[in-house]
């Protein structure tokens, strides 16, 4: 991969992830599907690359009082323990299986996003 596309993926990727898409539902594709890489080695270049996205996107959350503090504390430690199982897991299915996989979750979450209505209109029900 050349520098400029690795920038350009890295901006992409950057501001998709500030704004909630996570970038790394596009890059993954991008990088199996037109530069070669393995499902694998895609998906834990994306993770690795996401660790300080993720942490600039969170300090900007908090910033703007849209961070749930309560929440991160329960949800962190079960989701570290997910995330290890779930590199497991993926170091040991085949590839194919592994971007199938991939490529029906994110089928799913679309429909889901598409069909159930937006975080705002059931915040807005909540007393």
């Amino acid at each position: 991969m050349g520098p400029l596309v690795g920038a350009a993926l890295g901006v992409a990727m950057g501001v998709l992830s500030g704004l909630g898409v996570g970038g790394g539902k596009l890059v993954v594709p991008v990088l199996v599907l037109f530069l070669g890489f393995t499902q694998q080695t895609a998906q834990g270049a994306v993770l690795l690359a996401f660790l300080p996205l993720a942490a600039l996107a969170a300090f900007q959350h908090w910033r703007q009082g849209t961070f749930d503090g309560a929440v991160a504390r329960r949800v962190f430690p079960t989701a570290v323990v997910g995330a290890a199982l779930g590199a497991l897991l993926a170091q040991r299915v085949d590839p194919s299986g592994l971007r199938t996989a991939y490529g029906l979750f994110l089928i799913a979450m679309g429909l889901y996003q598409w069909v159930v209505p937006g975080g705002e209109a059931r915040a807005e029900a909540k007393p």
